[in-house]
């Protein structure tokens, strides 16, 4: 091994600077420090919310049947930076693997006062619920409630995600509120 010191290595004039060959180790030593006042690039990629973010809502509120599994439909995009969610099937397949956040809330409203009995949540990965939650008011009915929930999922493959419901109301005219202020779907890679 040869050591050369100097205290700055600058390239010609319209060329870059290159450090040893393709296929060798460049090695920096335990203690040293790397300062960099310009632009890092090519160390991979560091900012997955720019690639994987998305905000997605109910655009209208959805009339849901009573004791069935219905699909959210979130028709209406905040934003979606990296184009994975579809408004189509109302589901985010992740463009990479690694840790995942997604966010949601959802409000529902029975078909009358004190009808809403119970109200399901759940997410499907592909086509196998990943998780859920559940409100029970069979002691008390109620017209509205709401929930939300923030997931964290180690996505170990490119599935498809998405929200379902399975409201039972006595009047058996539930719905799932609208808006971007009510019922709402997100997230993003954090890792």
């Amino acid at each position: 091994m040869s050591l050369l010191n100097v205290n700055k290595v600058d390239p010609a004039t319209g060329t870059g600077l290159e450090l040893g060959s393709s296929g060798d180790t460049i090695t920096i030593p335990s203690g040293a420090t790397i300062a960099n006042s310009g632009t890092a690039t090519g160390f991979g990629d560091t900012n997955h919310f720019a690639t994987t973010a998305f905000s997605a809502y109910i655009g209208s509120t959805q009339t849901v049947t009573s004791g069935a599994q219905v699909t959210l439909t979130f028709d209406t995009e905040r934003y979606d930076l990296g184009s994975n969610f579809n408004t189509s099937t109302y589901a985010y397949t992740p463009p990479s693997t690694g840790y995942y956040m997604f966010n949601f809330a959802v409000s529902f409203r029975g078909g009358a006062n004190t009808n809403l009995a119970r109200c399901n949540v759940g997410m499907q990965k592909a086509s196998s619920t990943y998780q859920d939650w559940e409100k029970n008011f069979s002691a008390s009915y109620v017209l509205n409630a709401g929930t939300s929930a923030t997931v964290f999922a180690h996505v170990t493959d490119t599935d498809a995600y998405k929200l379902f419901v399975n409201v039972t109301d006595q009047s058996g005219n539930p719905s799932v509120l609208g808006t971007i202020t009510n019922s709402y779907f997100e997230g993003y890679r954090i890792y």
